[in-house]
């Protein structure tokens, strides 16, 4: 793993150590050619009874098998991978958003202790969007053009590594506006958008004080990325096509965002009611 890490290039090296840090604890000091199929199936056994999901589960394997594979063929070791192919099944996909109230009431809370702006313009930003949260916290002032409130997302800032434009709404820019006054006030100089009160950085991770609010706002079973869920949703109901959705998403293909199109029944219900006209002729 540490050699995967060290010697490839790739946007999601900090999920890749979120995914080590659960991994070691169950496969440190091991040999890979100790480590059967048996003891991989029993480690999503004790994630899945811990109370992960499949999908995290998975994304931990895939790392592991893609850094085993790394090393066979880069450094032509015969290394076994019992973490490749296991065919484990997909989960529904999770579909969690809030209503604008709950919003409301999560921007409130995320604010009531805050010695920055950072986290309530993260969320309002976040739910006006649609930006993955790497692709927010990661953001630079030279990307943000506030005259035509648009933000600029190149491909190295992107989990599909296409470059896309995304337009900020009315609250969205509020929000960036309130962080450009904090940062001229207390961080002058810094091109990050979300700068670390520690280092000279960006801020990479909010979970906790995320967390907190959600518990003060009394919001539960709701994660960061459901913030992304949110502005899907919210647009797929207000009657935005899916095509839309998904190019303002950044979706890698229409498969993506089709697990929003239940949101929208009044389209399918239309689309019914053409039956109930009469035929030319």
């Amino acid at each position: 793993a540490a050699i995967y890490a060290a010697e490839t290039t790739h946007k999601s090296k900090d999920r890749d150590q979120h995914a080590l840090n659960r991994l070691l604890p169950y496969f440190r000091g091991r040999s890979m050619v100790s480590i059967r199929r048996a003891d991989v199936r029993a480690y999503i056994s004790a994630r899945q009874k811990s109370g992960v999901s499949l999908s995290t589960v998975r994304r931990e394997l895939r790392f592991a098998s893609a850094a085993a594979n790394y090393v066979r063929i880069e450094r032509e070791i015969d290394l076994p991978n019992p973490f490749r192919s296991l065919r484990i099944p997909e989960s529904e996909s999770r579909v969690r958003w809030l209503t604008r109230p709950q919003v409301d009431r999560l921007v409130s809370a995320a604010a009531l202790y805050a010695r920055t702006p950072h986290l309530p313009a993260f969320i309002r930003i976040a739910v006006n969007t649609g930006c993955r949260r790497g692709e927010l916290l990661g953001l630079e002032w030279s990307r943000v053009d506030l005259s035509r409130a648009l933000i600029t997302l190149e491909a190295a800032h992107t989990k599909t590594a296409c470059r896309r434009t995304v337009p900020l709404n009315a609250d969205a820019l509020a929000a960036v506006l309130d962080l450009r006054k904090w940062c001229d006030q207390h961080r002058p100089g810094s091109p990050w958008v979300f700068p670390s009160s520690t280092t000279s950085g960006h801020i990479r991770w909010l979970n906790t004080a995320f967390r907190n609010a959600c518990d003060r706002a009394d919001i539960h079973d709701f994660r960061i990325h459901d913030l992304r869920h949110t502005c899907a949703s919210w647009l797929v109901m207000a009657g935005a096509d899916l095509y839309t959705v998904r190019d303002l998403l950044g979706h890698a293909s229409i498969t993506q965002t089709e697990k929003y199109a239940h949101l929208a029944p009044s389209r399918v219900a239309a689309a019914v009611a053409l039956l109930d006209e009469k035929s030319p002729g």
